[in-house]
């Protein structure tokens, strides 16, 4: 079963914490944009540039990579209260997947030259945005050992008891995509556990 892993500033609460501790980082905030994102817009594009990250005030997007045949594999999803952007901010690095909106989405954009000048300006900030980036990194570490080490019905059943919530809002053939194996063998699982009738289909 998968560890439960949290991220700090991920928490609504500590965010609100963070941003009201300082002022200045409050004003800051305030000025930062909101974006609306319609189903299948596009935030981030794969071989761009990185330049800005965004927080996901509502709805769902993916990050997901694109095969040179044009076969689409999911890598994650990323709902209410989440971080998501094309690399590891503060560097503005190659994107090497795209994020889309699945559902309309509502997010805070942070810039990378806003975040660079948040790390020089108030020190005090910097273990919170350290923990944020030891979660990301421990996030995609457990989802690699999951693809590699288990089996394909249990690899859902690991996806069900951590996001069971997030399975709800999915299409099976996303699903699917993230869990790396085709419809037919999800649905042929999720038959198994009787569950054929539940979820989205499209």
């Amino acid at each position: 079963m998968a560890t439960a892993l949290n991220c700090v500033l991920c928490q609504p609460s500590e965010l609100q914490r963070l941003v009201r501790s300082e002022p200045a980082i409050a004003a800051q905030w305030q000025t930062l944009p909101r974006k609306r994102f319609a189903p299948g817009a596009c935030l981030q594009a794969a071989g761009q540039p990185c330049t800005r990250s965004w927080l996901i005030e509502q709805g769902l997007v993916r990050c997901f990579y694109l095969a040179e045949q044009g076969t689409e594999r999911n890598r994650s999803f990323h709902t209410e209260g989440a971080w998501v952007g094309g690399s590891m901010p503060p560097l503005t690095t190659v994107s090497p997947y795209s994020v889309e909106a699945l559902e309309p989405t509502q997010a805070v954009e942070l810039s990378y030259a806003t975040l660079q000048a948040w790390h020089r300006q108030f020190p005090q900030i910097q273990p919170l945005l350290n923990d944020a980036m030891s979660y990301l990194f421990a996030n995609q570490s457990q989802r690699e050992a999951e693809l590699l080490s288990l089996s394909a019905q249990a690899r859902y059943e690991a996806f069900l008891a951590g996001q069971g919530a997030l399975a709800e809002r999915l299409p099976i053939h996303h699903v699917a995509s993230y869990l790396g194996i085709s419809n037919v063998s999800l649905s042929r699982i999720r038959a198994r556990l009787g569950m054929a009738n539940q979820g989205r289909s499209a």
